[in-house]
């Protein structure tokens, strides 16, 4: 049996948008839920354009199992869910336009696993793991 390969790449946690005055978003449920939808579709792109040259890179799998390890920038408690939820969103819609992933449904993406990757006050991410399945 062929061993499958895993590829790699980092996506942002926050983001900073606004036309007039720059402000910074933090990529999770909690903040999703309240953002205006004009806010929500202009950090879904800004964060397509962030991740796309990376994603570009990807070799196309026709299934997978997916891990978010994130780096967050304090060390205060958080709830995992909250932002791997919205980054996996994100991310799996740009897999999926930019033909890395067939769909983002079941039958391509079969797991998503979210772990604390550690404090990182520097570059706070969530580091996208990509491991083809059978």
């Amino acid at each position: 049996m062929a061993r499958r390969k895993s590829q790699t790449f980092s996506v942002p946690i926050r983001l900073e948008a606004g036309v007039r005055k720059k402000k910074t978003f933090y990529l999770n449920l909690n903040q999703y839920n309240k953002w205006h939808f004009q806010d929500k579709n202009q950090l879904k792109k800004l964060f397509k354009i962030t991740i796309l040259k990376d994603v570009r890179k990807l070799r196309p799998v026709k299934a997978c199992h997916v891990i978010y390890t994130i780096f967050y920038p304090t060390n205060r408690k958080f709830d995992l869910d909250n932002i791997g939820s919205v980054t996996c969103k994100f991310t799996n819609d740009v897999l999926t336009e930019c033909g890395i992933i067939e769909d983002d449904n079941y039958t391509c993406i079969k797991e998503v696993t979210y772990k604390f990757g550690g404090v990182d006050k520097e570059n706070p991410r969530a580091e996208v793991t990509i491991k083809e399945v059978e």
